[in-house]
């Protein structure tokens, strides 16, 4: 039986479909990636699966390279972490980004990795996995090292490795952001799952996966890099999105025009953490929009992106506690609410390590690591052209 739930999921997913029609039109996607975006919509609506035929081949075992787990794909079953007692262990090589030095550094550990993915987004499925690393303690009673891993369904990017790199650079720069959001005591803080990357070097070609901690109950999606609001709108998420957007301005933002495609040029803002999702207020996947539209991955909109959010958003109880410029505000005070008005700061103060990082953080070119059996694509040549079907 249907139930209310279903019909805005529904009517939801035929609005997402709209929206893509329009940024094909506007020449912000191709038409390749119109297609293939507006498939796995049409495939949501129906309730029918791209990979019925496939799950029919597929054949369970170890060794599959990423093309095999993502081509050769059964249908998704949505199911908690299995036991991994009688799976096979497999030697990985994890890597893991530091965003002061701006530097991977890799080590050898363990994994397990189950074989049936429990979940897909638009752009990624996501298998549960184990873990474990040399000399780690194990705690009695906590669940035993549990991850997922996340594979693209793009084939183009499990052969141009690079994009799990950089999709970690982007959440481990958006957890710097909410580091900052949180000295300023809001009544709810906020944080980024730690990500890494695990090159599996026992499979055929050393395929390339997208890990973090297993994060267990409801999973949420706040808002999108397209300007998105969940129904929910809950204060927290949007007044983060909204304050990395303010942490170091040198212009108020009046004087920026909401109805320009190009705001910058009234304002210095940087930065825009939005596409914000996960469970509670412990978030994984942020989208970075740059004002330069260069870095932050596929789904980096720029300017673009970055007006959409700020046409959309409403500011709330807590945007006015850190005292940031007003936009939209809601007429009463609903959700998460400060104890006190206003903090006792006069305004939120610049980031600095942005500032002394300066545009080499922002353009996020940092230098990826070799891998164990080849080196990932040249470093200079980063993907300027944005992946519009990132928007929903």
């Amino acid at each position: 039986m249907a139930t209310i739930k279903d019909g805005v999921e529904h009517d939801t997913k035929w609005c997402n479909l709209q929206n893509l029609k329009k940024l094909l039109t506007d020449g912000l996607i191709t038409q390749t990636e119109y297609s293939m975006r507006r498939n796995q919509l049409i495939d949501e609506l129906t309730g029918t699966s791209l990979t019925t035929l496939a799950a029919s081949q597929y054949k369970r075992r170890r060794g599959s390279s990423a093309s095999d787990m993502v081509q050769n794909l059964p249908a998704i079953i949505p199911k908690p972490p299995p036991d991994f007692t009688d799976f096979p262990a497999e030697k990985s090589i994890k890597y893991v980004y530091d965003l002061k030095t701006r530097e991977w550094t890799s080590k050898e550990v363990n994994l397990k990795l189950d074989t049936v993915p429990f979940s897909r987004g638009s752009l990624r499925v996501v298998y549960h996995m184990e873990m474990e690393e040399p000399g780690e303690i194990e705690v009695a009673g906590e669940a035993k090292n549990r991850y997922v891993a996340k594979i693209s369904m793009n084939p183009s990017d499990n052969k141009n490795k690079k994009v799990y790199f950089r999709d970690v650079e982007t959440q481990t720069i958006a957890k710097y952001y909410a580091e900052k959001f949180n000295q300023y005591h809001p009544p709810k803080k906020v944080d980024f799952i730690k990500a890494c990357v695990l090159e599996l070097i026992q499979r055929e070609g050393n395929p390339i996966v997208g890990v973090e901690k297993f994060i267990p109950g409801p999973y949420r999606k706040h808002n999108s890099n397209f300007g998105y609001v969940s129904d929910e709108e809950r204060n927290t998420p949007q007044a983060f999105s909204h304050f990395s957007w303010e942490v170091h301005p040198h212009q108020p933002l009046a004087l920026l025009s909401l109805h320009l495609r190009t705001p910058t040029q009234a304002s210095d803002h940087t930065l825009l953490v939005c596409d914000i999702q996960g469970v509670g207020d412990l978030y994984t996947d942020p989208q970075i929009h740059h004002i330069s539209g260069e870095g932050f991955g596929k789904g980096n909109l720029g300017m673009a992106g970055i007006s959409k959010f700020l046409q959309k958003h409403r500011c709330n109880a807590i945007c006015r506690y850190l005292k940031l410029p007003q936009l939209n505000a809601k007429v009463s005070d609903i959700g998460t609410i400060p104890t006190t008005r206003l903090m006792a700061l006069n305004n939120i103060q610049i980031v600095t390590m942005v500032q002394q990082a300066g545009a080499q953080l922002h353009s996020q070119t940092a230098v990826l690591p070799v891998l164990k059996r080849q080196v990932v694509v040249d470093n200079s040549k980063e993907e300027t052209r944005c992946n519009r079907c990132t928007v929903i």
